[in-house]
């Protein structure tokens, strides 16, 4: 097994780049919203944010087999830093679920409602209030803090 482990760790750092990029949509998309008035113009952008989701998940796949793969290849399974990592990424992953998917579901359900012309109902004004806080920052610094600490720990191998 120590022989593959050349290949899972490129397999992990793959998978962290497309999980970056792709999720890199969301985040662009979280701080674009709140500046658009147009309904149809958030409506499309949340589209895209929610397609972006696909690559996500796969690049989290490829870094989580890449990364245990790694760890069992090279016997370090029960090292603390490996722990800590594995730490790290379920409560990142908790926090940012927590609080994306409930507003941002909330959001793209207000958006559903469509009048004969299709485009959205909810009145700009509605639709600026929703939109009006600070969650892309919280998303942004809980992400970037959990990648920091991980990035941290993988170069630095404490314990």
């Amino acid at each position: 097994m120590a022989e593959l482990y050349p290949w899972f760790v490129v397999t992990h750092l793959v998978g962290l780049v497309v999980f970056a990029v792709s999720h890199g949509v969301s985040m662009f998309v979280a701080f674009r919203v709140r500046r658009i008035g147009d309904p149809a113009a958030v409506a499309a952008l949340l589209e895209m944010s929610k397609l972006s989701v696909i690559p996500v998940y796969g690049g989290l796949l490829l870094l989580l087999v890449g990364g245990v793969g790694a760890a069992w290849g090279a016997n370090l399974w029960f090292e603390p830093w490996i722990l800590a990592s594995v730490a790290v990424l379920v409560v990142v992953i908790g926090a940012m679920y927590a609080l994306a998917t409930p507003y941002y579901v909330g959001i793209r359900e207000a958006l559903q409602e469509r009048g004969a012309d299709g485009r959205p109902t909810i009145a700009a004004e509605e639709l600026t209030r929703r939109l009006d806080t600070r969650r892309p920052e919280i998303l942004v610094s809980v992400g970037g803090v959990g990648m920091v600490v991980l990035v941290w720990l993988m170069v630095m191998k404490p314990g």
